[in-house]
């Protein structure tokens, strides 16, 4: 094998298309592209997914689904998990510490078990706990501090049902001091000065 001798592998390299030189060679006078329009030009600005107008496979199916993005920072635990922890005090760092949660979780609420295990007394501080294990916890003697962000969720849900009812009752006032009034009908000579107009 010498330098000289070197070359690429068969099929590695393709020759480049020349377009534009003469009828014999299938790609002369409009060089492939057709004959006049978007696609002719030398910058056709069509965006992707484009169908010339015609709907849009992007839009022609339907949207479901939501995401949340609260979701990546939300974590559920069984309440049969809680058994793994050392201590008496459930908080995060008793959870990160039992390898229940990782680092990036910043909400957690403690879940019901299918078939509950769970005899121990422990102190639940600072997490979101369901009905049903807050039951199952203080039947075992334990205690439950609900987390400040939960409370504050339900403050705000309270405080806009009561803006929506006290709109409701507004309406509802407004309209049994004034009653229904319909618009007053234009004579004719109205309507002619307004059509003047």
């Amino acid at each position: 094998m010498r330098l000289n001798t070197l070359k690429p592998a068969e099929g590695s390299h393709r020759r480049h298309v020349r377009v534009g030189r003469g009828i014999g060679s299938g790609l002369g006078k409009t060089c492939g592209r057709g004959i006049k329009g978007s696609g002719a030009r030398k910058s056709p600005n069509v965006r992707p997914g484009f169908e010339g107008g015609q709907m849009p496979l992007k839009i022609r199916l339907p949207k479901f689904g939501f995401y949340s993005p609260k979701s990546d920072l939300t974590a559920e635990v069984l309440l049969n998990d809680l058994n793994r922890i050392e201590g008496d005090v459930v908080d995060m760092a008793s959870l990160l510490k039992a390898r229940l949660i990782n680092k990036k979780i910043k909400y957690v609420k403690i879940v019901l078990s299918r078939v509950p295990n769970f005899t121990r007394k422990v102190e639940v501080k600072g997490l979101g706990v369901t009905r049903g294990a807050k039951a199952a916890i203080e039947a075992a003697g334990g205690t439950v501090e609900i987390a400040s962000y939960t409370l504050a969720a339900a403050a705000r849900r309270e405080k806009s049902a009561l803006r929506r009812a006290n709109k409701n009752k507004m309406l509802q006032d407004k309209l049994a001091a004034t009653g229904i009034v319909k618009p007053a009908k234009k004579d004719k000579a109205e309507k002619a000065a307004a059509k003047n107009k």
